[in-house]
């Protein structure tokens, strides 16, 4: 398998994804006080990075940010298109989600951004929502996306674990 397959799919959509999560991080440490750092291979930047997660030092399905100082992480996602509303289930990568569940020393959040109408919603991978995952109560879904099958994990964008972006600003700054 090619290991640069998806990053040569997305190449042209690195510089919308590094803003977001430079926008997460500016309102987070506006928020909380704390500071937030790039973790995930490529998280942050816009270069190419050749070669596998683990050929580079990284576990696949790392997160995309690190709360310093604490065991918080944040995986960064969302559709970059303004044709998807707020009212569509939300889309998360399996690798992310199995990740955050194996890493039992993470505790790790889900930040969905909706670019449509610029929210931000968060899922909090505690033990009732990996519990939920494991019993397969979230369909996989596999969309036809820029002419490439793709595998997601939806959760109803009414759904009692999505909390607003005040959840996450007030869980990090209550450490």
């Amino acid at each position: 398998m090619d290991t640069n397959y998806w990053k040569n799919a997305y190449k042209k959509t690195w510089d919308q994804s590094s803003q977001r999560e430079n926008a997460l991080i500016e309102i987070l440490e506006s928020a909380t006080g704390r500071r937030i750092t790039s973790a995930g291979l490529g998280a942050g930047t816009t270069d190419y990075i050749s070669g596998s997660a683990q050929e580079n030092g990284y576990e696949k399905g790392d997160a995309d940010l690190h709360v310093e100082g604490t065991n918080i992480y944040i995986e960064v996602t969302g559709p970059l298109s303004k044709r998807v509303m707020p009212a569509a289930p939300l889309w998360f990568r399996p690798d992310k989600i199995e990740n955050a569940i194996r890493n039992q020393t993470h505790d790790v959040f889900l930040a969905h951004h909706c670019t449509s109408v610029n929210l931000w919603r968060v899922i909090h991978v505690d033990e009732a929502f990996k519990r939920r995952y494991e019993a397969g109560q979230f369909p996989v879904v596999q969309p036809v996306i820029n002419g490439r099958r793709e595998r997601y994990i939806e959760v109803d964008a009414d759904d009692i674990c999505i909390q607003s972006l005040e959840y996450l600003k007030s869980y990090i700054a209550g450490l």
